[in-house]
């Protein structure tokens, strides 16, 4: 995201864009705050990939003309390309001429991300003050009222509705190529314990989409059904009632549409509810304790209140309207604060040599108790759990880097714990299709971990035949929770430490080394290579 203005202190004119819709020519003259995040091996986001393209192999000093900038970038210190889309940005524009009103900000998703984003927010305006002479404006949202800039209109009927001229959506996620995959297998993959893991096939017979091993799919959920019928008793909200929101840029999301679309396909009722939002509820309560416990939520100088009630304690929206009754917020103000419901990706688990037109998705279903009597469940993999052969998931295939090396004699290390061990699936079952094409691979080595053999052992069939037919020189397994081991619990680190010899004799043969899962789990594989 850019944000633009221009104009005297007490008369901007502010600007948010999506990078996706950049022109070259807006920037020059301007003030410029980017707000990015790094993908990947380094790489941009996708709606940032034509301006990224743009930066690096077009734009000139004329472009960047009389501009004042700054940058914040959101990473992970997990990936050795930290945040490196943001440092590029503010290095280039530097080099192209503009000028750094700020120092580049960074933010940790391993540690505290909206810690970090908050320093760096807190020196912006006596930042903006200092530098360009802007005067901050801000108050708490609850004292100077939460701002509304969307038109809401109900309409009589769905004839009506249709009939209406409402501009398209103005959001990015409508540019998503989408395609209706229809569900050819969803199978159970754990054998015991209460936890589910979702074995799923998609076909892409006859679409325009193509995936390589090593991609990913982008899967649009429906919300929760029951979650969506008691908020909308909740809200006294008709959920048949058509209507459109939208100004003079578009809508949010596509319109006209029924509040039930709205609020099932959407908009996000399941996410951590924003403190706009938060604001917006207490300038609605009616009872003061409640408007006042709102009020603190959203103040930030009381941050851990925030962090320990809503987002630890994993409340949704929904949550927050039945703990505080006397909020009653109008629809349409609701319906335009809530963000968009986002897409979630998954590691495809199939390789594209052997089954081009079956996308297969291995994903842990999301469902935990956070306190009596209230659960947490995930969006995507609980509407994904329910689905039977024959219907149809709205999703989109998005390209990754992560590939084997085109060489098959290269040898490969891969780590993977639990569903961490989804790309490497699918690795596996290309390395095989090379093998019986008659190529000479590598001495592979797989290292999985999961809690116990008899539970979550996932796809051993398959893991078991690649050992013995070649395809993986090495097979080595870790159990954290085997009640038979004396050695206590065994992660995919040990295994690492155990093997040292294998494994270094695999690197100084030229191997690839892939780590897939948690975080924490890389971050220990790291400290075990480097030990």
């Amino acid at each position: 995201v850019c944000c633009l203005w221009s104009g005297a202190p007490k008369n901007l004119n502010m600007q948010v864009h999506d990078l996706e819709k950049f022109e070259p020519e807006m920037f020059a003259g301007s003030n410029c705050l980017f707000l990015v995040a790094t993908y990947g091996e380094g790489e941009p986001t996708d709606n940032a990939k034509p301006f990224h393209e743009w930066l690096i192999s077009s734009a000139t000093a004329e472009d960047w003309k009389g501009t004042r900038y700054a940058v914040f970038g959101l990473g992970n210190t997990q990936y050795d390309y930290y945040n490196s889309f943001a440092k590029e940005i503010d290095a280039k524009l530097a080099e192209l001429g503009a000028s750094r009103f700020m120092a580049l900000g960074l933010g940790d998703d391993d540690q505290d991300l909206r810690g970090d984003f908050d320093k760096w927010s807190d020196m912006l305006w006596p930042t903006l003050e200092e530098q360009l002479g802007l005067l901050q404006s801000g108050e708490q949202w609850v004292q100077n009222g939460v701002q509304y800039t969307l038109q809401y209109t109900p309409w009589d009927s769905q004839a009506a509705a249709l009939a209406s001229k409402v501009p398209d959506s103005s959001n990015s996620l409508e540019s998503h190529a989408l395609e209706l995959l229809p569900v050819t297998c969803n199978r159970e993959l754990y054998e015991s314990g209460d936890r589910s893991c979702r074995h799923l096939e998609l076909d892409l017979t006859g679409k325009a989409q193509a995936y390589e091993t090593g991609d990913h799919i982008g899967i649009f959920a429906d919300n929760d059904e029951t979650m969506v019928e008691e908020l909308a008793k909740r809200l006294n909200a008709d959920l048949d009632q058509w209507f459109s929101l939208s100004d003079k840029d578009g809508s949010p999301f596509p319109c006209p549409c029924t509040v039930r679309e709205a609020l099932s396909r959407f908009l996000d009722i399941n996410g951590v509810p924003r403190k706009g939002l938060i604001a917006a509820l207490a300038e609605n309560a009616a009872d003061a304790g409640e408007k006042q416990r709102l009020v603190d939520l959203t103040d930030k100088d009381k941050h851990k209140a925030y962090h320990t009630y809503v987002v630890e304690g994993a409340r949704t929206v929904l949550d927050l309207l039945l703990e505080f009754p006397s909020v009653q917020i109008p629809l349409a103000h609701f319906l335009e604060l809530l963000p968009r419901l986002q897409p979630r990706y998954y590691s495809i688990s199939s390789g594209s040599a052997t089954t081009p037109n079956s996308v297969h998705v291995t994903a842990i279903v999301v469902e935990k108790e956070v306190d009596a009597g209230r659960r947490f469940k995930g969006v995507c993999t609980n509407y994904l759990k329910p689905l039977t052969p024959g219907c149809q998931v709205r999703g989109f295939i998005r390209r990754t880097t992560f590939k084997l090396p085109e060489d098959p004699s290269v040898p490969v290390i891969m780590v993977g714990a639990g569903t961490g061990f989804a790309p490497l699936r699918g690795m596996c079952i290309d390395l095989e299709s090379r093998k019986k094409a008659g190529a000479a691979l590598g001495d592979n080595i797989l290292i999985f971990g999961c809690r116990r053999a008899d539970e979550d052992f996932m796809y051993r069939e398959d893991m078991h035949a690649w050992a013995a037919n070649g395809t993986l020189k090495h097979l080595l397994v870790a159990f954290s929770r085997d009640p038979d081991s004396l050695l206590g619990k065994v992660y995919v680190q040990n295994k690492v430490d155990e093997h040292a010899t294998k494994i270094i004799a695999a690197l100084d043969a030229g191997a690839y080394f892939y780590v897939c899962g948690a975080t924490g789990m890389a971050r220990e594989v790291k400290k075990a290579l480097v030990a």
